[in-house]
């Protein structure tokens, strides 16, 4: 626990620093407007990395996400054409899609015994090209179509000045929060990173918990894919792409262990809010995009070694206090 918290303090410590040096070298950083619009950039991230740190923490990895998000967003706008659908049935059957995707490769992993990076990164790479295949065309050629359907279309909208999808990015935070806190479900998923070995023999159901992680991955990506359909009232062939990424980068930075058992939804959203931070000042200061995704890979790198460091400092330390409690006892006898 101590280990947690000091981690997430230096993840908050970022955060800040950060966002005083974009505030201070650039006047239009810290404006409701940008606020806002930084708001919204996090929020369709940030709730593929809600699902991302579901598996991540588990001890797995989704290379799927961006083309589950790709997929949907074909699903969402075919939807969304059918008269008189209500928005939120469009939303409801988008997240569904998802989960479906999600469930899909958790099957594939648990019944053909194959690895999850192999299995999301084949998985990603087929819901990308039923996206290609089932996508909007026009005399043989691929085409965007704008949406018309205004309750659908409302998704993408404001709420006076904050994003709809900010304000579900928000709650679910919260939520995802609790679960991974308060819910045993939240315990089995760590339990299942720390030690795999030991959760399989113990009263923890490991299919029941690795099928879960991968479905609500699938569902968080697949909000996401809606939410950015309602707001662009199109979709392409390219959206969703290396979101997935993002979403690894982002949990990596909060502070999600790579391996399993350390990390949870306040990590996904610190590290979320770190990344495009980031994106959104270094933009400011004329970086291009490559610069950014370059930029992306160094930061894992660096953020893996320290916390590499980190953990074993701490356990260094708690080795150390053990051995200095062992010879207080031997001299109190």
């Amino acid at each position: 626990m101590i280990k947690m918290n000091n981690r997430r303090l230096v993840s908050v410590g970022l955060v800040l620093v950060l966002g005083v040096v974009f505030s201070v070298t650039n006047e239009f950083f810290l404006t409701s407007r940008n606020i806002f619009l930084l708001l919204r950039d996090c929020a369709n991230i940030g709730l593929v990395t809600l699902g991302v740190v579901c598996v991540m923490v588990s001890g797995g990895v989704d290379l799927s996400a961006g083309g589950i998000i790709c997929l949907v967003g074909v699903v969402t706008a075919r939807v969304s054409l059918i008269p008189g659908i209500p928005g939120i049935v469009v939303v409801l059957i988008a997240v569904a899609a998802g989960a479906v995707c999600g469930f899909i490769n958790s099957m594939i992993i648990l019944k053909l015994h194959l690895s999850e990076f192999v299995t999301t990164l084949a998985t990603g790479l087929v819901f990308t090209g039923l996206a290609l295949l089932t996508t909007f065309r026009e005399n043989g050629r691929l085409a965007t179509v704008l949406l018309t359907n205004r309750s659908f279309l409302t998704f993408g909208t404001r709420f006076n000045e904050i994003y709809y999808v900010s304000i579900a990015w928000l709650v679910l935070t919260v939520i995802m929060q609790f679960m991974f806190t308060k819910t045993r479900l939240g315990l089995y998923i760590s339990a299942l990173g720390s030690n795999p070995k030991a959760a399989r023999m113990s009263a923890i159901g490991y299919d029941r918990v690795k099928i879960t992680g991968f479905v609500l991955c699938g569902a968080f990506s697949a909000l996401s894919a809606a939410f950015m359909v309602a707001f662009q009232s199109s979709t392409t062939q390219l959206l969703g792409v290396g979101m997935e990424f993002q979403a690894i980068a982002a949990c990596v930075v909060g502070g999600v262990v790579l391996g399993g058992g350390k990390g949870d939804a306040l990590s996904a959203f610190l590290g979320t809010i770190f990344l495009i931070m980031i994106r959104n000042g270094l933009y400011k200061w004329g970086l291009s995009h490559g610069g950014f995704t370059m930029l992306q890979g160094v930061l894992i790198i660096l953020i893996a070694n320290f916390d590499t460091l980190f953990g074993t400092l701490v356990k260094k330390r708690s080795l150390r206090r053990a051995a200095e409690r062992e010879v207080k006892d031997i001299e109190q006898q």
